[in-house]
């Protein structure tokens, strides 16, 4: 289940229209500015009236409480009206703002600490430079008056806010540089001046498919038959029963109390098996050949055991776990394979340890719906004036412009289309997504609409096979997870100069970002804060 913070991540991410107003509240996030007092937010200012605990955790024993006047508040509030001013509903968002102010809290805790503990003073002009613009009048020119004007907590409350911005980018500028994402980089964290537009042009070029998925997950039943009758011997079932002991020893002991009819085979097994392969009584639970293979390692054994007379005991046979004493109990029987759970046993069998079968059964069956895409008529038109499956021809000028055209009487199904629908495999539009292994989050990540997909991410040989395509190419088949897979090329785009700087742009953050993550993992930091959400934000 999903916390309330990745079902509005999955709200942000569903659709890039709004990829740069989260991008610009991204840039206050990791800065200290959202402590920085600018007047507050209704929607969070309503949560201080909630007669709730209001810790959210702590830092080296220092309670981090959401309440009027403290850091996580003002940051709080003020990421709230950064969201209000690109027309995003702060409800929607709440737990991710709250999260984001907590963490930039704890995050700017550390700073502080980290900044004192080098002796660095913040330089009262540095000060005076940050708090300038807010003593602005409407032209944008500093305004004496409005100094004068303003009372001296508010001043004193700026001048602190400041100074704690201040440590905090003389932090972070000295790990990570003092730029915005751009190559001006003055110091910190070095990297090529080629990197970003490296990065950036891996997730430029996409490419959009038709996939569809055969899944292994089972067999048909006749397929499933013909194995078994093709390997009979595997599913032969032996009436046998089993004593079994932890030491050699005593299994050869009892052995010959049994062979001297001291104890019967049935006390030995109520009193002294550990009845590891069978039930109460001794039968064995695992009865077919395939089964016995793995319960008795050594094949000089195993043809011991399988070549028991009726009535006769065996030696003691080593297994996997102990030394057991067989019994045969009557003849083998052969497998019945008109026997529902006989044909149960045997996909069972394969589906555990001849995955290889399913997969080279719908590979062939991948490959028949290749050829018929491919030799299928390219398009048909469908209208309601009755004319419905007259065939069109993409070389006819005539019709090509019919399919241009499209419009409500035209559905144009091509060759993979009818091809899904004779092999009753679900077509699947795969929206366009570049090469992206290990689901980078500098670029688009595998669509969630393609579920087939899941896997793909760490699988390079499936990357190459897919993007190898031309449009309106159509792949061989290629095994993916639990499905055998064709895919074929629909389109390739390539993303315009302004979403490549997107791009570069973000990746200038995830420094910062990646260093927030590992101070939460301090073992300073005391992170309660989705038991404090939930109670402060659910309850009445």
């Amino acid at each position: 289940m999903l916390t309330p913070m990745a079902e509005e991540e999955k709200k942000v991410k569903s659709g890039r229209k709004d990829g740069a107003k989260i991008g610009a509240v991204i840039i206050l996030v990791i800065s200290a500015a959202v402590f920085i007092p600018v007047g507050g937010s209704a929607v969070f200012e309503s949560i201080f009236n909630k007669n709730k605990p209001s810790v959210f955790g702590t830092y080296k024993g220092r309670k981090i409480e959401y309440k009027a006047g403290t850091e996580f508040a003002t940051a709080a509030s003020n990421l709230a009206r950064q969201y209000e001013a690109y027309g995003l509903d702060t409800n929607q968002y709440a737990s991710s703002i709250l999260n984001s102010a907590f963490e930039n809290t704890i995050k700017n805790m550390f700073y502080e600490d980290a900044v004192k503990s080098s002796g660095y003073a913040v330089p009262k002009e540095a000060v005076n430079r940050m708090i300038l613009p807010y003593f602005y009048d409407e032209s944008g020119k500093y305004s004496p008056k409005r100094y004068n004007e303003t009372d001296e907590s508010t001043k004193t409350e700026l001048r602190t806010a400041a100074e704690k911005e201040l440590v905090y980018s003389r932090y972070t500028d000295d790990l990570f540089g003092n730029d915005d994402g751009s190559s001006s980089r003055l110091y910190g964290v070095k990297s090529s001046s080629k990197e970003q537009a490296f990065v950036a042009q891996m997730g430029a070029e996409k490419h959009s498919f038709k996939l569809a998925a055969f899944s292994t997950s089972t067999l048909p039943s006749e397929e499933t038959v013909k194995y078994g009758k093709a390997n009979s011997d595997l599913f032969q079932s032996y009436n046998l029963s089993a004593v079994t002991l932890s030491s050699e020893e005593d299994a050869k002991a009892l052995l010959k109390q049994i062979q001297n009819n001291e104890i019967t085979f049935e006390d030995a097994v109520a009193e002294k098996s550990e009845k590891f392969y069978t039930d109460s009584l001794g039968k064995l639970s695992s009865p077919y050949f395939y089964q016995l293979k793995l319960t008795i390692p050594a094949e000089e054994d195993l043809n011991k055991v399988t070549g028991l007379a009726n009535g006769q005991l065996s030696d003691v046979i080593t297994t996997e776990r102990g030394f057991s004493i067989f019994r045969c109990d009557g003849a083998s029987s052969a497998a019945n394979f008109n026997d529902q759970a006989t044909i149960d046993t045997v996909l069972a069998y394969i589906q555990t340890r001849e995955v290889s079968y399913i997969e080279n059964y719908y590979t062939a069956k991948a490959k028949d719906f290749i050829s018929d895409a491919a030799t299928t008529s390219p398009a048909t038109y469908d209208t309601s004036v009755g004319e419905s499956g007259q065939k069109l021809d993409p070389a006819n000028p005539a019709d090509a412009r019919k399919i241009a055209a499209g419009g409500e009487n035209i559905v144009v199904y091509d060759g993979f289309d009818q091809a899904c629908t004779k092999y009753g495999v679900t077509k699947v539009d795969v929206p366009a997504f570049p090469v992206n292994y290990g689901n980078s989050q500098f670029m688009d990540t595998v669509p969630s609409e393609a579920s087939a997909l899941s896997s793909l991410s760490r699988n390079a040989d499936a990357f190459k096979t897919m993007f190898s395509l031309k449009e309106n190419q159509t792949s061989e088949p290629f095994v993916l997870g639990s499905n055998v897979i064709v895919v074929k090329c629909t389109g390739i785009t390539t993303e315009d100069a302004a979403e490549i700087e997107n791009y570069a742009t973000q990746a200038g953050y995830y420094d910062q970002d990646s260093a927030g993550n590992a101070i939460l993992k301090s073992p300073d930091v005391t992170n309660s804060f989705w038991t404090a959400y939930y109670d402060m934000m659910m309850g009445d």
